[in-house]
């Protein structure tokens, strides 16, 4: 294990640049006559999301903080709501995340209640939500598995999404997510999550 407890910072760091720049090209994406797509997000919604993660896992022992090597794997959601204007929409997410790790796979997945939000109606969003999940978690220190079941999970993402037609838009996204452990490692403050980016499909009905 090493003394860093990073990986959820790290992740964001590098997908909240990775959105900003991409963000930026937003206007580039208009039709032949410079007109971008207008905006019409209000109804139904159905969308998924489909990237590459990396595994968190940390702890606390006395006074110092450990954090396990990540494993990198694939990560996605599926996602189904309603958006009650370009800026506002609720949804139920699953989120899940998977890696092969030599003979043992390294896997979690959790079902959210989200808010999404768009300030003004824009491209850019920032997602949370609350709800529940497990997962079998592999130590590499120790060799250990932990089965995690039912425990209460956090997700946090940012990104940006493009109107490419009247009912699609094509968006990138940081996404983060996790559970704490409550001593299952047997260790004080542990803890497990996932971070990484992701390309985001949403239609809207």
């Amino acid at each position: 294990m090493t003394t860093t407890r990073g990986t959820f910072g790290r992740a964001l760091a590098l997908a909240i640049l990775t959105t900003t720049i991409l963000a930026g090209a937003g206007p580039a994406l208009a039709d032949e006559d410079g007109c971008r797509n207008p905006r019409d997000r209000k109804g139904w919604l159905v969308g998924f999301n489909a990237g590459w993660g990396s595994s968190s896992y940390g702890a606390t022992v006395g006074t110092r903080t450990f954090s396990d090597d990540p494993y990198g794997g694939s990560l996605g959601a599926l996602r189904g709501g309603y958006a009650f204007s370009n800026a506002f929409a609720v949804t139920l997410e699953g989120y899940g995340f998977g890696s092969s790790a030599g003979q043992d796979d390294w896997g979690m997945g959790a079902g959210f209640a989200t808010v999404t939000w768009w300030p003004a109606g824009g491209g850019f969003f920032v997602r949370g939500g609350l709800g529940a999940g497990g997962g079998e978690v592999l130590l590499r220190e120790t060799g250990r598995k932990l089965e995690i079941e039912g425990k209460g999970a956090a997700l946090f993402s940012l990104g940006y999404e493009w109107q490419l037609g009247r009912n699609f838009a094509l968006g990138v996204a940081a996404d983060a997510f996790g559970f704490h452990l409550d001593g299952a490692s047997g260790l004080e403050d542990d803890y497990v999550g996932v971070g990484g980016m992701s390309i985001q499909f949403n239609w809207y009905l």
